[in-house]
């Protein structure tokens, strides 16, 4: 009997290498399935949480930056994104003329609503607060809040969201509601042995309970705290509040609102004043 002229083993090699080329593919399918299926996680686990005012946190284009005008001014098409000028009081600044200040082109105020003592770990309101809100409010700001923790666990930050939650309750606040923990250096404090793990537990734990309640919940940080002190990967679903007067303020994840000066003078205020850029969406 005649040979045939291709031989049989020679095609049992082609299927062989066809299998191993479709299990291949497969392979490789399931790995971009399972890497893209971790990247929505990750987003989902780090993308900002929905806020009325679509806050959220961006790394500045400072060549984008103006700062030759009686406030600092931002916009970038690429982020799609205004800023809003706003200040930040609390009774240092005594008696405001709130109608001035908005007269002289500030948005929006974030008023120190209460603070934890350092020493007693008491809750107490600022003595301004209501006035400050009301008076804003009335000349027609919007206006968040912010609370001075001292709190040394989560039990303790929810339980100075809930003070702050009962003093706002009825008052005309429709910015955010800040969680406002920082070093106190002036003498030493309760809060002197305060892990960063710790630390960030407290912010997320207020942040949760502000944001059940139907607020825009915010977090004020500096550099020394971000670099040191808060773990930011588990804190960038919130918008964050940075405090950097530096003309090139950075941080990794970016930030919704910056505090630029420390000193600033606005008609209405007597003394310097923090100035803060928001960050919006713009129209």
């Amino acid at each position: 009997m005649s040979q045939p002229l291709y031989p049989r083993r020679p095609q049992r090699r082609t299927k062989k290498r066809s299998r191993r080329l479709a299990l291949l593919i497969l392979l490789l399918i399931a790995i971009i399935a399972a890497v893209a299926a971790g990247v929505l996680i990750y987003r989902a686990q780090h993308s900002i949480i929905k806020n009325e005012l679509g806050l959220r946190n961006i790394e500045m284009d400072l060549s984008q930056l103006q700062t030759g005008g009686t406030f600092y001014a931002y916009e970038n098409s690429a982020d799609d994104v205004i800023t809003s000028v706003g200040v930040d009081v609390s009774t240092y600044q005594g008696t405001v003329d709130w109608a001035a200040v908005k007269d002289a082109g500030v948005d929006y105020v974030i008023v120190r609503a209460a603070y934890r003592g350092y020493e007693t770990g008491k809750i107490v309101p600022d003595d301004l607060y209501e006035q400050n809100i009301r008076g804003a409010a009335d000349a027609g700001l919007h206006v968040g809040v912010y609370l001075y923790s001292q709190a040394l666990s989560e039990d303790e930050a929810r339980e100075e969201a809930d003070y702050l939650l009962g003093l706002i309750e009825g008052l005309p606040v429709d910015y955010p509601v800040v969680y406002d923990q920082e070093e106190y250096t002036a003498d030493q404090a309760r809060t002197d042995g305060l892990t960063g793990e710790q630390a960030t537990l407290n912010a997320l734990a207020f942040c949760e309970r502000v944001y059940d309640a139907g607020y825009i919940p915010m977090i004020y940080t500096n550099n020394d705290w971000a670099q040191n002190m808060y773990d930011m990967e588990q804190l960038d679903h919130y918008p964050i509040w940075y405090a950097d007067y530096t003309a090139a303020p950075s941080l990794t994840g970016g930030f919704a609102m910056w505090q630029y000066t420390d000193s600033g003078q606005v008609p209405g205020v007597t003394g310097p004043v923090d100035l803060n850029l928001l960050f919006l969406p713009a129209e």
